[in-house]
């Protein structure tokens, strides 16, 4: 692929060139230089083509980095961002976070004094998923329909993927989180982003969730058929509690379902409980009544999720991935882990580290005594076709990272 257009935005002279001959060590060619957020901005509106990646400072005059991101949030940008920081490890994973939240591309942060390895490996993050985000920016030229919707669910046009979630201290297979892909037939297979809030907004969520629901029993049927029996996450969202007609209606599926309860796990959004917490209770208490596993979702990305833990009876908790990214090198946020990792211990329940994607990550968490891991580390998700014949293969991305 062509060399990305690359802006670094530094007030220090010295530290741009250093930045500057990294780059071009790694192989950037197409490179510009900013002294404060301001300068950026201008170059930005100036340019012909867009700049693929900002590496970009915290501490400026005139407008500063976290200004600057505020600013590229506004305008919508699809530039990816790089966070380069002498400030505390504290700070600048603060501003990472606040920058993903507006939804800017982070493919990283690094603190100074930046190391050409830490650099040159975001930059080939950036490469690797270079088709991704083309994909990505040209996937929909407009919105979906209510009446394509409707026809996908009629026609049954959504499908099952399985990310894997491995049990961290043997390796062995925990189970799949079922996540599902819309087989639209003109766009071709469109993923959550482009139909989840929609169908929220369109009233279509509870058929979307009872399909899944559906598909991930017949596949349980199956796989149990074939002397495969793992268990199936899959999620609930928090709009259905107060729909009596669909939990009414999950209850007497799960009822007549040839598997075992305990091979089913709800995964339900801790921010979506929070508003619905009567129903919430009544449906996921009955759930856990009759067998079914129940797992809080993005664990910490809430204001009440100890609350909740004390009021749900959950039996496993999912780590947001804002939490584990770079929990290796970041020891706040390792705090953060161990405390849960207790906490979760002390109730007997399961702790996932979800989004796991870099080996010193992986590492880390496994030998602070992690339970169960999930993400990209281990294996994106599969259509369900390929899955037995990974675990027959030996779970082959696992092990080769484990060597």
């Amino acid at each position: 692929m062509a060399s990305p257009r690359v802006l670094i935005v530094e007030d220090s002279p010295c530290q741009a060139e250093y930045l500057s001959v990294l780059c071009r060590a790694c192989g950037i060619s197409k490179l510009s230089t900013a002294e404060n957020g301001r300068v950026a901005l201008e170059l930005i509106d100036k340019a012909e083509t867009s700049f693929d990646i900002l590496i970009c400072d915290l501490e400026m005059p005139d407008l500063d980095g976290i200004e600057l991101i505020q600013w590229l949030a506004k305008r919508n940008t699809c530039s990816a961002l790089i966070i380069v920081s002498s400030r505390e490890q504290s700070l600048i994973s603060a501003v990472e976070l606040m920058a993903v939240t507006e939804g800017i591309d982070v493919l990283g942060s690094i603190q100074k004094p930046v190391p050409q390895g830490a650099l040159e490996a975001l930059l080939k993050d950036y490469r690797g998923k270079a088709v991704e985000r083309t994909k990505g920016a040209c996937c929909l030229n407009s919105a979906l329909s209510l009446q394509e919707l409707e026809q996908g669910l009629a026609q049954h046009q959504f499908e099952l993927h399985y990310q894997p979630k491995i049990c961290m201290d043997n390796g062995m297979l925990h189970g799949l989180e079922a996540l599902v892909r819309f087989r639209h037939p003109a766009r071709g297979l469109l993923y959550p982003g482009d139909f989840i809030e929609l169908c929220e907004h369109k009233g279509l969520i509870d058929a979307l969730s009872f399909e899944v629901i559906t598909m991930a029993i017949q596949q349980l049927v199956v796989w149990n058929q074939q002397g495969f029996a793992p268990r199936i996450s899959v999620n609930l969202s928090g709009r259905s509690f107060s729909n009596s007609a669909f939990t009414q209606d999950v209850m007497k599926l799960l009822t007549q379902a040839a598997i075992a309860p305990s091979d089913l796990i709800f995964e339900v959004t801790e921010t979506q409980v929070i508003g619905n917490i009567g129903e919430a209770l009544a449906f996921l208490s009955r759930l856990r009544l009759h067998g079914f596993g129940l797992s809080i979702d993005d664990y910490g990305t809430g204001y009440s999720s100890v609350k909740q833990l004390s009021q749900i009876p959950f039996t496993e908790l999912k780590m947001d991935r804002s939490l584990i990214e770079g929990v290796a090198s970041k020891s706040h946020l390792q705090v953060i882990f161990e405390s849960t990792l207790s906490m979760c211990n002390k109730l007997g329940i399961d702790l996932v580290a979800e989004g796991i994607e870099k080996h010193k990550d992986w590492e880390y968490l496994r030998s602070a005594g992690c339970h169960v891991a999930q993400g990209y580390y281990i294996s994106p998700p599969m259509p369900s076709y390929e899955v037995v014949n990974w675990v027959h293969a030996g779970m082959p991305a696992l092990h080769d990272k484990m060597a």
